[in-house]
């Protein structure tokens, strides 16, 4: 599975209220599972270091 299909379910899965809390920085910028959702969704040229740094935090599984 491709690392935005893995977050995309992971997403599906949390409880609503988790979904406005910090679960990455990018380019000193914090960022929310909601706001990387739109990114990610988007599939803007951020989602795509977003998805990398969710990796590298081991928060994605990118096998």
């Amino acid at each position: 599975m491709d690392k935005r299909s893995v977050f995309l379910k992971i997403y599906a899965n949390l409880p609503v209220g988790s979904r406005n809390e910090i679960v990455v920085v990018v380019d000193e910028q914090p960022m929310t599972w909601n706001s990387v959702w739109l990114e990610v969704n988007e599939e803007t040229p951020l989602s795509k270091k977003i998805l990398e740094k969710l990796v590298d935090l081991e928060i994605l599984n990118d096998e």
